[in-house]
């Protein structure tokens, strides 16, 4: 069949998250990235219409939990109404079931699937089959079940894990020759966070979430634009719609200064973006990072224009430490007992923390740590306590 059409897919959209975490510590941040959130999806509505796709796919997790706000349902029926096109969704591990489906249903041109497979084939020369989670943790090999149909390029559309690919728990699980030889061009994942393409022929595509939501999302967030002539895939454009960009920079702050810390931040972010700083080496700035955290944060974010999220200090006092362990005063000998700790082990260490009558009560949480945490708080602690005696060169 003759054919040529283009299409978005997108996933992952997680409406309505309320960034819980970031909440807690950052409340302006937190709402932020709420509406970073819609913003992005505001942004794949404007520029479907400005690129006359033909339809678009939604692979799952539209909200960010089973019960989303009626403000939130009410707010992507108007964007999908705007949009106007043929739009399809299938639901994930987040939206398996939503209350408001008949209070609030999407508009007529939206085709959501559901728990069996369905294929639904448009003018264009499109076909589009999918299915959905029938079950918060479905355990099922959904993709196994779709199939296209010849002489149509079948796009197929399915939250799920493919072999080692995962964000943890595993979800509708698959292998890559299981999305082989099923006369399916184009196969719309959803679930994975990191953009990625696991194979071009067959087309296996995660376009990541539209919004990163932590430090470990990094990078820029959107969907793609795909554009299909006589069966065959021309171009795959990612279009970035995040409003908000996490960046999880190290920096090394031997022999800088506050400005230099400066300068080499702005090389790396703009505007608005959410940074993540980890320091390492030696230098005159640990002191004032560990002692001043919060405003060394403060004056980064307005110097820069963004938002310093956290500084994670793994860099040490401006001393040769090998040097300074070498000699037999309360500092050489402090250092030698924190690198003995270090490397005692998990058990020893968990023991010399729980020890002590209040840590203790906190046994739970000290052994949910892992054994790199529990040596970085041995680490933090030598370096508190040498930049409270005022140790340096």
């Amino acid at each position: 069949m003759s054919s040529e059409f283009s299409f978005i897919h997108c996933a992952d959209l997680h409406l309505g998250g309320r960034f819980s975490g970031i909440m807690d510590r950052d409340r302006t941040l937190g709402k932020r990235l709420t509406q970073c959130t819609l913003d992005s999806f505001s942004r794949i509505v404007d520029a479907a219409l400005e690129r006359g796709v033909d339809f678009m796919v939604i692979s799952g997790d539209v909200y960010d939990s089973e019960n989303p706000l009626p403000s939130t349902r009410a707010w992507f029926v108007r964007e999908l109404e705007r949009f106007g096109g043929p739009c399809f969704i299938c639901r994930g591990n987040h939206d398996s079931y939503t209350p408001w489906d008949s209070a609030i249903p999407y508009p007529s041109n939206v085709h959501e699937f559901g728990t069996e497979p369905e294929s639904i084939q448009l003018e264009c020369g499109a076909e589009v089959v999918g299915v959905s989670f029938s079950k918060p943790h479905e355990t099922s090999n959904l993709a196994s079940l779709l199939r296209g149909s010849s002489d149509w390029f079948t796009v197929a559309c399915v939250h799920c894990d493919v072999g080692s690919v995962s964000e943890g728990d595993v979800y509708a699980p698959c292998e890559v020759h299981d999305l082989r030889g099923r006369g399916v061009q184009y196969w719309a994942l959803g679930h994975i966070h990191k953009r990625q393409v696991l194979s071009e022929e067959p087309c296996i595509v995660y376009p990541g979430n539209i919004q990163g939501r932590n430090p470990k999302e990094v990078g820029e967030k959107g969907a793609y634009l795909v554009s299909v002539h006589n069966q065959t895939i021309m171009s795959m454009e990612f279009l970035p719609t995040q409003g908000a960009v996490w960046h999880d920079l190290v920096v090394d702050i031997s022999g800088k200064g506050l400005q230099d810390l400066v300068s080499e931040i702005s090389g790396h972010v703009k505007g608005g973006d959410v940074v993540r700083i980890t320091t390492i080496g030696c230098g005159i700035l640990d002191g004032m990072l560990r002692s001043q955290t919060s405003d060394v944060m403060t004056t980064l974010s307005q110097s820069i224009g963004c938002t310093v999220d956290s500084i994670q200090v793994r860099s040490s006092p401006d001393i040769d430490l090998d040097e300074r362990a070498g000699i037999d005063d309360v500092v050489g000998r402090s250092i030698a007992v924190a690198r003995s700790t270090a490397g005692s082990g998990r058990e020893a260490i968990l023991n010399a923390i729980l020890s002590h009558p209040v840590a203790s009560v906190h046994g739970e949480f000290y052994r949910s740590m892992t054994d790199e945490e529990l040596e970085g708080m041995v680490d933090d602690a030598l370096m508190t306590l040498l930049q409270y005696m005022g140790v340096g060169r």
